[in-house]
């Protein structure tokens, strides 16, 4: 019998065994910062990188009683009659591993509540356009219960989604030995219900997204929360931030501020992404200098020359003097945030 020894390094680099590999990012959804609740059709949701696609507006949720222990799961609460589900961008680069391999296996709980939903499917899409520019809108037209929508340009089922049967207890459901094509650009997963009995307030919920290649499906695993912060930050990066302590000041740049209420411009670092992100913030944000001379307002921002890890900012100032030197972005109101979004969809 032979055995494999995981060490703590392979687990911080995220770097493990075949049989411990997981593909998904966040799977066990223990990052949700941006917290989007109620998603419209193609937006991302709770999780930061998982997608809902569906009729109406969901409310989304993450709860912490999940399949194990506390670990969460996304809880989706469906209007009436609705059909939705969730889905999930597999990137090029981690695609050519599925080509080379030529097999895939999914994994994932799902769950009802007392308002039964009875069944919920999953498809394996490819995708043949663009690599990594994958529409959000993967449903071209809904069908009726039972049938599987018809998917837009580009995109096609690599399995047969089939009825799974949901109940009040946490089940896994897997969809395994599906052959990768090597046209392949993008694998989605999706995860959906078209149940036709559906009433306001019915939930489907997902928990323990896992994803490897090969024939068969490995138990459920993801690194440590820090490295799943890491992995998610390469497309996806959401700070909150305040003026209300050190700790919170987390956008250091350097700039220029004229004397009264003319331009001002600072340019800043972040981490490396995948892409160019596109960058917005809340609507009025606060540079102070961090040799304490002055604490200014700065409105109007534009946000110029973004790249994959730098970006300028520009907008008009009150209450600041003339200064060149550090800055670091803060803000009175806790929920103030900048977004930068390199999300393959975006």
């Amino acid at each position: 019998m032979s055995t494999t020894t995981v060490s703590s390094a392979m687990i911080s680099s995220g770097v493990l065994p075949a049989v411990h590999r997981n593909d998904i990012i966040n799977g066990g959804l223990v990052v949700n910062r941006e917290n989007v609740t109620a998603p419209a059709d193609a937006a991302f949701t709770i999780g930061e990188l998982f997608l809902h696609n569906g009729e109406g507006t969901p409310l989304m949720s993450l709860e912490t009683d999940g399949p194990q222990g506390t670990r969460p799961w996304q809880k989706m609460v469906l209007d009436a009659n609705d059909q939705g589900g969730l889905a999930y961008i597999v990137p090029n680069d981690t695609v050519q591993d599925y080509i080379a391999n030529g097999k895939m296996s999914f994994g994932i709980q799902l769950k009802t509540t007392a308002a039964t939903i009875a069944n919920a499917r999953i498809g394996i899409l490819k995708w043949t356009g663009t690599a990594d520019a994958v529409t959000k809108e993967l449903v071209g037209t809904w069908a009726s219960d039972g049938t599987s929508p018809t998917l837009a340009t580009s995109l096609s089922y690599e399995n047969t989604p089939a009825n799974l049967g949901l109940t009040t207890s946490w089940a896994r459901h897997v969809v395994e030995d599906v052959t990768v094509d090597s046209d392949t650009k993008n694998i989605i997963l999706f995860v959906w219900t078209d149940d036709g009995t559906i009433t306001a307030s019915d939930v489907i919920g997902f928990s323990e997204w896992q994803l490897n290649p090969g024939s068969t499906v490995n138990a459920f695993s993801q690194p440590d929360t820090n490295t799943v912060l890491n992995q998610i930050s390469y497309y996806f990066q959401y700070e909150v931030y305040a003026s209300n302590g050190s700790s919170s000041v987390v956008i250091p740049g350097a700039g220029v501020a004229n004397a009264g209420t003319t331009s001002t411009a600072i340019s800043y670092s972040f981490k490396r992404m995948r892409a160019t992100p596109v960058i917005t913030s809340s609507a009025a944000d606060t540079f102070d200098h961090t040799d304490g001379h002055v604490t200014g307002q700065l409105s109007n921002i534009v946000f110029h020359f973004p790249s994959h890890d730098t970006v300028r900012a520009t907008g008009t100032t009150t209450s600041m003097t003339a200064h060149t030197g550090l800055y670091v972005l803060s803000h009175a109101n806790e929920t103030a945030f900048l977004s930068k979004d390199a999300r393959i969809g975006v």
